[in-house]
């Protein structure tokens, strides 16, 4: 498994679709995942630092996490991509018991990133052609790609 970071949520202004950008944490690849409006902003807010006037539905559960003894997400896995729609699982420590729920990559994300749990990846979701090998990527496509992410995430954004 290799852990990942939230890199960005860009608009992609083509198709008017939200695409979730994860990087590896040892920087060597990009994953890509098409979310829904709701989870963008989600996600996008808690990245962002945001504060919203009254809790989102994923800080309003992460809050009841967070009052519930002895509960904690312990980490959130992306473990599969077939028929190009990944699958995600939250795994949850109850007193050293362990719950696996499976539910949607950008809920899960949107959780995790307000618990503060790590985002792992199955080695056999990142083999297949939906993730970027960093290593694949050469020249100008490389500085075009690198731009999108890092420069221009806040400008795609615009719900």
């Amino acid at each position: 498994m290799y852990e990942v970071k939230v890199k960005c949520v860009l608009r992609e202004p083509l198709a008017n679709r939200y695409v979730l950008i994860l990087e590896s944490l040892d920087g060597s690849y990009y994953i890509p995942i098409n979310i829904g409006v709701f989870e963008a902003e989600a996600i996008y807010t808690e990245i962002s630092g945001i504060k919203c006037p009254r809790p989102l539905t994923y800080d309003f559960f992460s809050l009841i996490l967070e009052n519930i003894n002895n509960v904690k997400v312990d980490k959130i896995v992306i473990y599969d991509n077939s028929d190009n729609i990944f699958k995600a699982k939250i795994v949850i420590n109850n007193s050293g018991s362990y719950k696996e729920i499976d539910c949607r990559p950008s809920d899960a994300i949107a959780l995790g990133l307000r618990v503060k749990s790590p985002i792992f990846i199955e080695d056999i979701v990142l083999k297949n052609k939906k993730c970027i090998n960093k290593d694949c990527i050469k020249g100008s496509d490389k500085m075009i790609l690198e731009h999108i992410i890092t420069d221009q995430a806040t400008t795609y954004w615009n719900v």
